[in-house]
């Protein structure tokens, strides 16, 4: 019987799974793991801690928080375009896989910093307003500070827009406008580290430490390779 028959009655066999897909699943479900028993473990005391903070500053405290899970989000964006842009990050996730994650980190991270700029509004310690909140330079608080990040939430708008337009405008533009997100994350580390009123912590100085050696990482290994990632063809999502 040719090999190619299969048997009436019978299964059709099934395609072995491909050593390099199997590990690069093992290596993101581990990752995605981690992430959760981290975030299992710090959400009880960060709970905890939240309970405990009086009225008059709730939204101050809720505006913080979400700053810094925009912070977050936006590393987390810029870290798999320069991943992908290298081509560092296919070897641990499938290059759809990193793109949609690349996007919907960015779009939760614009939702968070709106978050972070409306939650100001029933703060009535400083007493902001919607200009002094979108316009850079009319903050009552460390105006200087708070107009960096007014510029960088300003430029994350249009890079998360930029997901939508890319059909639109073509790859070329569409990559020059991608250069947003590391000034995003440049600003919004500057903003952070001299306009959060808890950046003074440790814990929250070490973060910030943290994950701009990581950027800066992955930025000098983009520049690296830069010329041998234009000898390889163009691939889907980049």
């Amino acid at each position: 019987m040719d090999r190619m028959t299969t048997p009436p009655g019978s299964m059709a066999p099934i395609a072995p799974v491909a050593p390099s897909r199997r590990r690069r699943d093992t290596a993101l479900g581990g990752s995605l793991l981690v992430a959760g028993l981290l975030i299992g473990v710090l959400a009880g005391p960060a709970a905890g801690a939240l309970g405990e903070i009086s009225g008059d500053k709730l939204f101050w405290t809720a505006s913080r928080l979400s700053a810094f899970l925009a912070y977050l989000a936006f590393a987390g964006s810029v870290c798999y375009g320069l991943g992908m842009a290298s081509g560092l990050i296919d070897a641990i996730a499938g290059r759809l896989v990193s793109f949609t994650l690349h996007q919907d980190l960015a779009l939760a991270g614009l939702a968070f910093t709106a978050a972070h700029v409306f939650l100001l509004l029933g703060d009535a310690y400083i007493g902001f307003d919607i200009p002094s909140l979108l316009i850079p330079g009319q903050s009552p608080y460390r105006t200087l500070a708070v107009a960096v990040g007014q510029v960088a939430a300003w430029a994350a708008l249009v890079f998360a827009v930029s997901f939508y337009v890319r059909g639109v405008i073509g790859p070329r533009l569409w990559r020059s406008l991608h250069t947003l997100s590391v000034v995003v994350f440049v600003l919004a580390t500057i903003h952070g580290l001299f306009a959060g009123s808890d950046s003074g912590l440790d814990v929250l100085w070490w973060v910030y430490v943290a994950v701009s050696l990581v950027v800066v990482f992955l930025a000098a290994y983009r520049v690296a390779n830069r010329g041998s990632r234009r000898l390889r063809p163009e691939r889907v999502g980049r």
